[in-house]
C-alpha cells in the first residue's frame, strides 16, 4: 500500500485490492497459528462433533451439553469443516475470514454515504488493519460474524433513518434485510444484536421525541420473520434437551455476566475506553480530533446514526461487570467511519488565546501523541512476548519483534507526519505500516511463542514418537486445545483414574500435569505397574496464567506383572 497513489484509492479496484491483501494475510495466518485457548477450541471441536455426529440441532463439548451460544456460528464453521476438511482448526476459522472481508466492505459502502471514496477507503482500512479485527479473523469464534450482522442490521436501519428525514419512502426491502440481519444475529450470539438495534432506536427517538419512523420497519412482517428464522431450532433444541439449553444459555451465561463478574474478565468502568488505544491502533490517532466535531456530527442525519450506534451501547458495556476485548467490535465499523472526518481537521481550539481554547487544544495535542505512544506500548509487547514465551522458538520470535518494532517506527513516523500537516497520504502509509506490525504480531510472532502452545507441543511430539496410542487420558491438564488436536474420545481425568487407565488400556498414554503427578506414581505404585521412561514437555498454560510441566506416561510394553499383563 506505501507504493499507492492517492489518486487510485478513487477506484473501486482499490477495495478489491485491500480486501486481497488482507485475505493472504489472515488464510496465512489460519495455517500459521496453532488453535487457542479457550473459546476458540471449544467452538470448533463442538462443531467438529456437529460434523461427525451429524446432530445440527444441540451443541456438545465431548459429552457436555455446551448451551453458551445458539446454533448459528457452530452451522458455519461445521459447514466449512465439512467442506474443507474436519482435521485443521484453519478450517473452522474461514467463516471468520469471510465475516471479516464481508465487513470490510460493508464500511466502505457506510463511509460512502458520508465521504468521497479515498475516505471512505481508508475507513475501510481503518477497521481491517486494526489489532482487534484482524485477531478475531484469525479465529473460529462468534464475533467477526456478530459484526457482520450488525452492520448489515444498522445500514438497514440507517438507510430508513435517513429517508424518514429527508421525507421519502425508506428503499425497497430495507427492512427485510434489517429482520433478517437481526434473525442471523440472534442466531450467532442471542441478544446482542436486538440489544444495539433497541438502544440506536431509543436514542434517536429520545433525540427527535418521536418514533413515528419505527413504523417504516414493519414490525408485524419483521416478527414473522424473526419467528420463521429462529423459532425451529430453538423448539427443537428445547425438546432435545428438555429446556436446558435454553435455561442455561438464559441463566448461566447471559444473565450472569450482566449481574456479575464470569471467569475472571472483571475491570472497572472506562475499560474500554483505555483498550480502545490498542484495539484500534493506529487508525485511533485520529479519535481526538474527530471528538472535537460532536456538534457537527449531531446536526447530520448520517453521523446522528452513528453515534447512536455507538454510544449506549459503549456505555452498556463499560456498565456490564464482565469485559472482554471482543465486547465493543459491534460498533467499531461506526467509530472508524466517524473517524476519518478528521483526515483534513485542524487541533481544536489554539494554543494562544482564551484558557478554553488553549485548554482544547493542548488536551487534543497531549492525547494525539499519547495514541501516538501506543506504538512504543506495542514494540514493547513485542519484544516481552518473545522473550518470556519464545522458548526453543525464542530466535525466530525475537527476529519477528524486530520486524514488528521496525514496522512500529514507520507507523509512528507518519503519524507524527499527520499531526503536523494532515491529508489521506500520510493516514494511508500509517496504516499500511498499522498493518505490517499487526499481522507480524499475529501471523508470526504468535505462532512462535512456542511456551504458551502447550497442546500443540503434546500433539507435535506424540506424532514426534511415532505413538499412535490406542487410547489417552489427560490428568490436570485439561485444555480445549488438547481435546481438538488429539480427539473427541480424549479422557479428562484426574491423577488416580489416568493410573487406572493405564492399567487397563494396552497401548494408551497418560498426559499428567506436574500437579497431579504425585497422586499419579503413588497409584501406579499400589497397582505394580512398571512405567517406560516419560517424555517431560514444559510451559505455560495461558489460560490459567500457570507455568506447567506436563509428562508423556507409557507401560512399558515388557512390563509382565501388571494387571492387564
Amino acid at each position: 500500500m506505501p507504493g499507492i497513489g492517492v489518486s487510485f484509492l478513487n477506484k473501486q479496484s482499490a477495495v478489491a485490492l485491500l480486501l486481497a491483501l488482507l485475505g493472504m494475510i489472515v488464510l496465512l495466518g489460519h495455517h500459521t497459528v496453532p488453535p487457542m485457548d479457550r473459546d476458540e477450541s471449544r467452538f470448533a471441536q463442538a462443531s467438529k462433533q456437529m460434523v461427525t455426529s451429524g446432530d445440527v440441532v444441540t451443541i456438545r463439548f465431548q459429552d457436555e451439553l455446551r448451551a453458551k451460544k445458539p446454533a448459528g456460528i457452530y452451522w458455519l464453521q461445521s459447514a466449512s469443516a465439512a467442506l474443507f476438511g474436519t482435521d485443521s482448526i484453519a478450517a473452522y476459522r474461514v467463516p471468520s475470514l469471510l465475516a471479516f472481508l464481508l465487513s470490510i466492505a460493508g464500511t466502505y459502502h457506510l463511509a460512502r454515504q458520508i465521504y468521497k471514496p479515498p475516505r471512505a477507503f481508508l475507513a475501510a482500512a481503518t477497521l481491517g488493519v486494526s489489532l482487534l479485527m484482524l485477531a478475531e479473523a484469525h479465529l473460529a469464534k462468534t464475533d467477526a460474524a456478530l459484526m457482520l450482522a450488525c452492520l448489515i442490521q444498522q445500514f438497514a436501519l440507517l438507510t430508513i433513518y435517513r429517508a424518514w428525514q429527508q421525507g421519502r419512502r425508506p428503499p425497497r426491502r430495507a427492512d427485510i434485510w434489517f429482520w433478517c440481519a437481526l434473525a442471523a444475529g440472534i442466531m450467532i450470539k442471542g441478544p446482542i444484536a436486538p440489544l444495539l438495534a433497541v438502544l440506536t432506536v431509543g436514542s434517536l427517538a429520545a433525540w427527535h421525541r418521536s418514533a413515528v419512523w419505527v413504523r417504516n420497519l414493519r414490525p408485524l412482517r419483521g416478527i414473522v420473520i424473526l419467528g420463521a428464522l429462529t423459532l425451529p431450532w430453538a423448539i427443537l433444541v428445547t425438546l432435545a434437551t428438555d429446556g436446558a439449553f435454553l435455561k442455561i444459555a438464559i441463566n448461566a451465561d447471559f444473565l450472569s455476566k450482566v449481574s456479575s463478574v464470569q471467569e475472571s474478565h472483571g475491570a472497572p468502568i472506562g475499560t474500554y475506553l483505555l483498550l480502545l488505544g490498542l484495539l484500534l491502533w493506529p487508525g485511533i490517532l485520529l479519535l481526538p480530533r474527530a471528538v472535537a466535531q460532536l456538534p457537527t456530527f449531531l446536526a447530520h442525519v448520517e453521523t446522528r446514526f452513528l453515534l447512536a450506534w455507538i454510544v449506549p451501547f459503549w456505555i452498556i458495556i463499560e456498565l456490564m461487570p464482565t469485559k472482554l476485548p471482543h465486547y465493543p467490535l459491534p460498533v467499531f465499523p461506526a467509530l472508524a467511519v466517524l473517524l476519518l472526518s478528521a483526515v483534513d481537521a485542524k487541533l481544536p481550539g489554539a494554543a494562544t488565546g482564551r484558557v478554553k481554547e488553549r485548554l482544547a487544544y493542548w488536551v487534543a495535542f497531549i492525547t494525539e501523541y499519547a495514541l501516538i505512544a501506543v506504538g512504543f506500548l506495542l514494540a514493547g509487547v513485542l519484544f516481552w512476548a518473545a522473550l518470556q514465551y519464545g522458548g526453543v522458538t525464542g530466535g525466530r520470535a525475537f527476529a519477528f519483534a524486530v520486524l514488528g518494532a521496525l514496522a512500529v517506527a514507520a507507523a509512528i513516523w507518519y503519524g507524527i507526519m499527520w499531526h503536523r500537516q494532515g491529508g489521506v497520504r500520510p493516514v494511508l502509509l500509517m496504516l499500511a505500516a498499522g498493518l505490517c506490525v499487526n499481522a507480524i504480531l499475529i501471523v508470526g510472532l504468535l505462532p512462535a511463542l512456542s511456551r504458551i502452545h502447550v497442546s500443540t507441543a503434546i500433539a507435535d511430539q506424540i506424532t514426534a514418537e511415532n505413538m499412535a496410542p490406542g487410547a489417552i487420558a489427560a490428568a490436570g491438564y485439561h485444555e480445549p486445545s488438547l481435546v481438538f488436536l488429539l480427539g473427541t474420545d480424549l479422557l479428562l481425568v484426574n491423577g488416580s483414574e489416568a493410573a487406572l487407565f493405564l492399567a487397563e488400556a494396552p497401548g494408551g498414554l497418560a498426559i499428567v500435569e506436574q500437579r497431579q503427578q504425585a497422586v499419579f506414581l503413588e497409584t501406579v505404585k499400589t497397582l505394580n505397574l512398571r512405567l517406560a521412561p516419560p517424555i517431560q514437555l514444559a510451559g505455560i498454560n495461558v489460560s490459567k496464567g500457570q507455568d506447567v510441566i506436563i509428562w508423556l506416561y507409557r507401560v512399558d510394553k515388557f512390563d509382565a506383572i501388571s494387571p492387564s499383563g
